[in-house]
This record gives C-alpha cells, structure tokens and sequence, in this order.
C-alpha cells in the first residue's frame, strides 16, 4: 500500500520533485478514505481541514445558484490533489465537492500540509502553478456560463470535449462525458434546456448524435456558435 502510494503522489504537481524519503514520511501522516458517490467532502463556508488526493474515482467541485441551480465549477480525475487553496489563506472553503462516483482519497490535515510546503518551498511554488491553471479554467466557466446562451454554452461544451478527445474536425466523433443532467450541472442550466439546445444543434445538421456519441456535421457552425451567439451561416450548397 505505501509503495503505492509514493508512486501516486509522484503524479501530483506539488510532491513530484520531493525526495523518496520525504513522500514515505507524507504517506505515513495521510489518511486513506473509501467515499461511496454522491458523498460530501466539503461544504462552501466550512473552515478547511486539509487537502484530499484523489487516487480512484471522481469529484465534483460546485457552488448552487441564486435559483436553486448547481453549477458544477470543475471535475477531478485521479490523480489530483483538492481544496488546497484554504490551505494558504486560512479561510473556508469556496466551493462544495462531492464524489460524482464511488472513489479512494487519502487525507493530509491542514497542520500537516503547512508544515510540509514551509520545510519544502518548491511545493509552494507547484501549488501556485496549479492554481493558476484553476483560475484559467475557471476564467472560462464564467465565460461560458454568463456571456452565453444557453445553446452557446452547449456548443462550446461540445467543441471544449471535441478537442480534448481529438475530433474537433469534420466529421469528427467522440462520446460525451457523462449525461445530459451532468452537462446541464456544468452549464448551470437544467436538463431539459440542453435537451432542447442538442436538439436544434442536430435539427440545424450541426451535429448528428446517437446515444452519447456525438460527430461534428458541420464544425465551423459549431465553432461559429460557440463563440458568438450568431446565427449560423446557411450550408454552402454544392
């Protein structure tokens, strides 16, 4: 199990340049935790405890809005680290997170983690990088979320999955991560508002669908309506 584990830390940012006996003495203070899916982590508001590790499984980090919507900020695969900004401001947490499937974490206390990045500046430094990249990306939700319509914010997620998985071409086909309700928790909209958006996308020959599977008919109208809203240009007639 600790073997293990120092191999794993090995892929997260902040512990990937310590020593192997540096990881064996993190391994020896983290606490590993078995959360079935849809359990709490945290709440927004709480005071931070410490930082997660996420080895198995997936989490959800959201906010709810002022009408009752969730608006799911980001997703964590393995292996990230999670909630570690609190860490150095000492305030609550700003955002909930949940599992969004059953996963492994381990545990790192608040005291533990401070005394680990003071003894260790070049962790600071990785965490700082890290939350730089978070802000981009949340940067972008808020793009995506209050400069659009909801059709607009569909495209885009449509096109954001297309490159990520290499098919943001002509004709180009991948399967959509998660559901239609997932999308809509991301896009802070309901389902049936991405329903009704994936339906015109496909009735406008923009994409076709089967399933969760999605091929890019015609990529520059994806493109066209992800960043502007605009009405679509008609299809050049052969």
């Amino acid at each position: 199990m600790r073997s293990s584990l120092v191999e794993q830390l090995k892929d997260v940012s902040f512990f990937r340049d310590l020593s192997p006996e540096t990881l064996d003495l993190v391994c020896e203070r983290m606490v590993r935790r078995i959360v079935p899916a849809g359990s709490i982590l945290f709440r927004k508001g709480e005071q931070a405890r410490g930082v997660y590790v996420l080895v198995k499984g997936r989490v959800e980090i959201y906010r709810s809005t002022p009408d009752g919507r969730e608006q799911v900020l980001h997703t964590e695969d393995p292996v990230q680290s999670i909630a570690e900004l609190p860490v150095f401001d000492s305030g609550p947490y700003p955002a909930s997170g949940r599992t969004a499937a059953d996963s492994e974490l381990f545990f790192l206390s608040l005291d533990d983690f401070q005394r680990l990045y003071r003894e260790h500046p070049e962790i600071a430094d990785a965490v700082i990088r890290n939350l730089g990249q978070r802000l981009r990306a949340l940067v972008n939700v808020v793009e995506k979320v209050s400069l659009r319509s909801v059709p607009g914010r569909v495209a885009k997620a449509i096109l954001e999955q297309a490159e990520r998985k290499g098919a943001a071409r002509q004709g180009g086909s991948f399967v959509m991560s998660g559901t239609q309700s997932d999308l809509a928790h991301q896009l802070a909209t309901s389902r049936e508002s991405v329903a009704r958006a994936l339906g015109d996308l496909r009735r406008k020959e923009v994409i076709s669908t089967e399933g969760r599977r999605v091929t890019l008919l015609s990529l520059a109208r994806l493109v066209d309506i992800a960043q502007g809203d605009r009405p679509p240009q008609p299809l050049e007639k052969p």
